[in-house]
């Protein structure tokens, strides 16, 4: 399957994943030490997203693909984390991303953080084109669960 826009937007993600990861040692990164507080608070939600994250991959099995489109042959999956968000690996991701520029008190990784959170937003509905012409019942699905965190949004 080509799907070049697909293709761009995994290219894209990819380096702003690195922009988030190596925030903290960027130009915008804080000089002050970082308040214990802000450290755990960065820590426990990057744990919540790494927990998402993690469920919803291991609950996509064999339908799990970094691309913006349904494998072929592929099955709809509305259980488990996907109950509750359409999206979770990407909410997941966010998540992983927000707690990590707290912990680092990073305005570099907020602003790519941001950034993703955007690209995700995009990517998710070209994905949902994709998805509708692939299953039928995703139009229900979608308009009954949010989109990236369960419960939040």
């Amino acid at each position: 399957m080509d799907d070049p826009l697909g293709r761009r937007f995994v290219g894209l993600q990819a380096a702003l994943f690195v922009v988030v990861g190596f925030g903290p040692w960027l130009p915008l990164a804080a000089d002050a030490g970082v308040p214990p507080q802000a450290r755990w608070l960065g820590q426990a939600i990057m744990l919540a997203g790494l927990l998402l994250a993690l469920a919803a991959g291991l609950r996509l099995g064999r339908n799990l693909t970094p691309f913006p489109r349904p494998r072929r042959g592929g099955e709809l999956v509305t259980a488990g984390v996907y109950a509750f968000a359409r999206h979770p690996i990407y909410g997941g991701v966010l998540l992983l991303a927000i707690g990590w520029s707290v912990a680092q008190a990073s305005l570099a990784t907020l602003a790519a953080t941001a950034l993703l959170w955007g690209l995700f937003e995009a990517k998710s509905r070209y994905e949902e084109r994709a998805l509708t012409e692939a299953y039928p019942a995703y139009p229900a699905y979608a308009a009954a669960t949010r989109r990236f965190v369960p419960f939040v949004y």
